[in-house]
């Protein structure tokens, strides 16, 4: 009865909160900041695939490739190639995204307490300059921010049950060459994207909250909540040569989510993955905005 009343909860938050938001530069998606069932298996590999709505009605449909090696009880390491499909009233595009690379240490693998270090870095593969008929296209369209990162975390897991992740995403090397200004296009609609323009992206800082049940057949749902406090403002270069900050492209969004994993005995998982969220930034050029976001991912033990 507890499980019914929480995920209907959760669905109620989903449905009435229909907002936009869902930024995620990469780090909420990878190992314990991810939020996703532990596994045992030494060798996982996992594919996956997301729809989300983004401003304007723009279509997103982000797969990726991922592997993860647990080389022991204390170190396991992973590794995510990403790719994203993108379509609007602006056009179309497609490209690879990042790759990002993650290790996490465990401090300590009791059942009650479980403390563990994560650390890893995202490389990106395209300068996000994606353009649709020789058109510069803005962010939303692009598979990538052009950002070098490093990304630094804690996971807590209390009576595996109780999930406590934290974590901080930190651009170090911009290659954007994104020259996007919305009154090139002749389309009303265009003005509601950011000029990206060369664009600069701030860091970001992840909590994330979360309760695993048991539902019976090896099948686990978690609710979450997720914040991710963009730390500044984003900034672009205007038409003079000079940086400009874009107002209210700082602070916090909230979203709800909800992972549903059913394990199998030969050390597989199916995952799907939805969320919402319902307190946003009121300004997000960097086109990470999603009004809803629905995940499936399959992983395969080697």
């Amino acid at each position: 009865m507890k499980i019914i009343f929480t995920v209907g909860v959760f669905f109620i938050l989903l449905a009435t909160t229909f907002a936009q938001g869902c930024s995620d530069a990469g780090f909420c998606s990878l190992g314990g900041l991810k939020g996703s069932k532990p596994f045992a298996v030494i060798h996982l590999l996992s594919i996956g695939s997301g729809f989300g709505a983004g401003e304007e009605g723009t279509s997103i449909i982000q797969s990726y490739l991922e592997y993860t090696y647990r080389h022991s009880d204390k170190w396991s390491f992973q590794t995510k190639l990403t790719s994203l499909y993108a379509s609007g009233f602006l056009g179309k595009a497609f490209n690879l995204g990042d790759i990002y690379g993650l290790a996490t240490y465990s401090l300590s693998n009791s059942k009650r307490n479980k403390w563990s270090l994560l650390g890893g870095f995202k490389i990106p593969l395209t300068a996000s300059n994606a353009k649709h008929k020789g058109r510069p296209l803005p962010m939303d369209y692009q598979s990538g921010v052009g950002t070098y990162d490093i990304i630094a975390g804690v996971n807590y897991l209390l009576n595996e049950e109780w999930e406590f992740s934290t974590g901080v995403q930190i651009p170090l090397i911009n290659i954007n060459k994104n020259t996007f200004f919305p009154d090139e296009y002749e389309d009303i609609r265009a003005t509601n994207f950011s000029p990206t323009n060369n664009f600069r992206r701030n860091a970001d800082v992840l909590l994330r909250v979360g309760r695993a049940f048991n539902a019976g057949n090896n099948l686990t749902l978690k609710p979450s909540l997720l914040s991710i406090f963009h730390v500044g403002e984003d900034s672009y270069e205007n038409r003079f040569g000079r940086r400009s900050s874009i107002d209210g492209s700082g602070g916090l969004t909230l979203n709800a989510g909800l992972n549903v994993t059913k394990s199998f005995s030969d050390g597989n998982q199916l995952e799907l993955i939805v969320a919402s969220p319902f307190i946003v930034r009121e300004e997000r050029p960097d086109g990470l905005t999603r009004s809803f976001v629905v995940n499936l991912q399959y992983s395969f033990s080697l």
